[in-house]
């Protein structure tokens, strides 16, 4: 990749957010492939706003990996920062991270294209509205990642109560949504194309901040679908993706209950550490690591 050795390449990674430890592995992992090749690089913590926000910081660079997962690097400010200084980056832009950021915001322009997804109800002291949700249902911030201040509870006042502060601790904003029982699949997006979705097999209730960074028990295999269930789910995810104006590189994440995909969310900047789920659905089509980093790369000065 010629092009790209003509750059200084930046990983973007730490921020200040409840993601820290996972953005630092993320960033970790990929500037050890890229120096590995020979890439001209450097690994760029940052760990506070002023640092994030001050154009010397990014003197030295032409292009901006960004691995800042969560608040700052997730939700546009960062991409935003980036737009106002052209400095190239990877990934979304700052609207388009925006809406993915907030499963609230991305779930209603969901509901105008038609793509399912379990119904929900935004927290507003509407106790009687959510206990009309499904028996058993899931508590989440909005604007969180990592599986943070989430609960999967039964649907009564008490559990409820207790579920939504847990979730008030990552944000304000918290949604309700019915409990969706079946199997966990994510699906990998680069440069306008869906991988074969994955199915990912916890050892626990759901696929929580243990099994998807902690546990070595974590099942991750080619989904078992037949060919026109794969073909439209890989349809689905990509307009699930472009909808929201994603671009670049992303995964989406949905619970299949054997007769119907019901969509969860979008990471525009997802992990990138060994266990992820992106890098993996890349090693199951053939493409290694660092080649999944040229690409990603190539798009963002394309």
């Amino acid at each position: 990749m010629e092009i790209l050795r003509k750059h200084k390449i930046g990983i973007i990674c730490g921020g200040w957010s409840s993601e820290r430890a996972i953005s630092l592995k993320s960033g970790y992992s990929v500037c050890e492939a890229l120096m590995k090749s020979e890439y001209n690089c450097e690994l760029i913590d940052l760990d506070n706003e002023r640092t994030a926000f001050s154009k010397e910081t990014y003197n030295n660079i032409d292009i901006a990996f960004i691995l800042v997962h969560g608040r700052g690097g997730e939700d546009g400010k960062l991409q935003n920062f980036f737009e106002n200084i052209n400095l190239n980056f990877t990934g979304s832009d700052s609207k388009s991270s925006n809406i993915g950021m907030d499963k609230i915001k991305t779930k209603k322009i969901w509901k105008k294209e038609g793509i399912n997804y379990p119904e929900f109800i935004e927290f507003n002291d509407n106790f009687e509205d959510i206990l009309k949700l499904n028996q058993k249902v899931v508590v989440k911030p909005a604007n969180e990642g990592s599986s943070f201040g989430i609960s999967i509870i039964e649907n009564n006042k008490v559990a409820l109560k207790k579920a939504i502060n847990d979730a008030k601790k990552y944000d304000e904003k918290v949604l309700i949504e019915n409990f969706i029982n079946g199997i966990e699949l994510t699906v990998a997006i680069l440069d306008e194309k869906a991988f074969n979705p994955i199915e990912i097999i916890p050892n626990s209730d759901y696929y929580d901040f243990n099994a998807k960074y902690l546990s070595n028990q974590t099942i991750y295999r080619e989904a078992k679908l037949n060919k026109e269930q794969k073909s439209y789910l890989q349809n689905q995810a990509l307009h699930s993706f472009k909808t929201l104006g994603c671009s670049g590189w992303g995964r989406v994440d949905l619970i299949f209950n054997g007769d119907d995909f019901y969509f969860l969310e979008v990471n525009t900047v997802p992990g990138m550490t060994e266990t992820s789920l992106v890098p993996k659905a890349a090693s199951f089509s053939g493409l290694a690591f660092i080649n999944l980093l040229e690409k990603i790369l190539l798009k963002s000065i394309a």
